[in-house]
């Protein structure tokens, strides 16, 4: 494979690593086959090692970036179909151009490695540490899109998924992209293979270990309920339905005559499952808080509207409401990491985008809330909230000087119909509760709906495209792990030994 790759030239060679870019996303959710990555990125590696200039490696890198997110991130072009008669002038930016552009990070792998390219066991280590690195930066440059890395590959491998506790994802990233470079450098250099092999065997053993000591428990007596509505997104906005939509979800919360010992605590909703300010409109809160199972609390995807002193509202909140048995409001959260183009148009301040910012969200520009938050009900366990794509940043899901007992991630992923993001979101969710040793419930408009376990083992689930309610316990949180203490220090340390190693290998030998 390697002497057939690189005796490839032209619009050949560019072709072949667009193809493997796009072989790549096949390790990600739902299929997440994780074999595929010892080939596409070995074959990344031999590709980068022939090309003769820092450019050519560059184009390189975003060949197989632009392979990797065109078919990696296919289904954001679903959304448009909600409207495809005013949006399909969109399809080929969403389709295409944005994938691509975003696959420029990934021209910066060979690049950042070029230097080292003849030194095959150096040119692994930094192209490794080039990786992380640029995963690193596109998890935070312009607000971040920490999506799709390639420690998300181990989706249907719990054990190894166990070593975001120690090193979070971009630690699990960085030992994938060397785990997956074995071929490259067990001929030159057997005793890294060896080291590779070892480290991923010992990580394994981590997570069975860890996973055997750590079974399932239940916090208390809690019972949590989700509601899944299943309203097709043609109708989630539609004012016509506006009220049978709230009706909906009214109707799968309620509980059976005979009422269940112990009741569910918490019902918790989806993103905005109501449009309606409980604040503001109390009759509505008190419509929809007495007709919940007696003893719970709702926690109520909605939007928030604060108003000036003249009671004319001045800013939106896609927010979250613990709303009381009476309709009492008793406590909110306002979504502070808004999606880009979505929720909110940048800059703003400098140009006027108003008639899309209204077609975008109906009613122009979300504002967004102060940051990760406690919430305190009553006598129940403390929960953190996390609305939409919030759940996919690591390190800022849970307000660490006050840490919650479970996280509560509210969705609506019914913009992307049966396709692979909702499965890519709920993965990635997963993988916030492994790194910060809590529960997650999350509840999601179309699906998937679930409650995890602080290992990431499923405690129940409601499908994609499925309507119901699903009713569970609450497992119990466990101590912060090693990552929510010490956050990425390990990821920090992992790419300077890595790095460092690459360094000293390729010193005597650069190109």
């Amino acid at each position: 494979m390697k002497q057939a790759l690189q005796n490839l030239c032209g619009y050949k060679k560019y072709l072949a690593l667009f193809g493997l870019g796009a072989l790549a996303a096949l390790s990600l959710p739902p299929l997440g086959i994780f074999p595929v990555l010892l080939l596409s990125i070995p074959g990344l590696i031999w590709l980068s090692q022939s090309a003769p200039t820092k450019f050519k490696s560059f184009l390189g890198g975003w060949a197989f970036g632009a392979g990797y997110f065109i078919f990696g991130l296919y289904w954001v072009s679903a959304a448009l179909f909600v409207d495809i008669d005013a949006w399909g002038w969109v399809m080929p930016f969403s389709l295409v151009v944005g994938p691509a552009l975003l696959g420029i990070f990934y021209g910066f792998i060979p690049l950042l490695s070029h230097r080292w390219r003849a030194t095959p066991t150096a040119h692994v280590l930094m192209f490794t540490a080039s990786w992380a690195m640029v995963e690193y930066a596109r998890g935070h440059v312009l607000t971040g899109f920490p999506w799709n890395f390639a420690g998300q590959a181990w989706e249907h491998t719990l054990p190894v998924l166990q070593t975001v506790s120690l090193t979070g994802i971009y630690g699990l990233t960085l030992l994938t992209v060397l785990w997956a470079s074995t071929p490259v450098v067990y001929k030159d250099s057997p005793r890294l293979a060896r080291v590779t092999a070892v480290s991923f065997v010992l990580l394994a053993l981590f997570g069975f270990l860890r996973m055997a000591q750590n079974p399932t428990v239940q916090n208390g007596d809690t019972v949590i309920r989700i509601v899944q509505a299943n309203i097709p997104q043609t109708l989630k906005w539609n004012p016509d339905e506006d009220w049978r939509n709230l009706e909906r979800h009214i109707e799968l919360s309620a509980s059976p005559e005979r009422e269940e010992n112990p009741p569910p605590r918490f019902i918790v909703w989806p993103e905005s499952a109501s449009r309606h300010d409980f604040g503001h409109f109390p009759e509505i809160g008190s419509y929809v808080g007495q007709r919940l199972p007696r003893g719970s609390i709702g926690v109520i995807g909605n939007i928030r509207v604060t108003a000036d002193k003249n009671e004319i509202p001045s800013a939106y909140h896609n927010s979250l409401t613990a709303l009381g048995r009476k309709g009492e409001v008793l406590a909110t959260y306002d979504k502070h990491h808004l999606v880009p183009f979505g929720e909110y148009l940048p800059f703003r301040k400098y140009v006027t985008f108003e008639p899309l910012a209204l077609a975008l969200s109906g009613i122009g520009d979300f504002t967004p809330g102060d940051g990760p938050k406690t919430l305190r009900v009553e006598d129940m366990p403390a929960f953190s909230p996390l609305i939409c794509y919030e759940a996919i940043f690591p390190r800022a899901v849970a307000d660490g000087k006050d840490r919650p007992a479970w996280l509560v991630n509210v969705t609506n992923d019914g913009w992307y119909g049966m396709s692979a993001g909702p499965y890519q979101h709920m993965a990635i969710s997963r993988i916030r509760a492994i790194e910060e040793g809590l529960p997650l419930v999350r509840a999601a408009n179309t699906g998937i709906s679930a409650v995890v376990d602080p290992l990431g083992r499923t405690v129940a689930r409601l499908g994609l495209g499925e309507k119901g309610r699903l009713d569970s316990i609450l497992p119990a949180p466990l101590p912060p792990t090693l990552y929510a203490v010490v956050g990425d220090s390990i990821f920090f340390a992992l790419l300077l030994v890595v790095g460092g190693a690459g360094i000293f290998i390729g010193r005597k030998k650069p190109a």
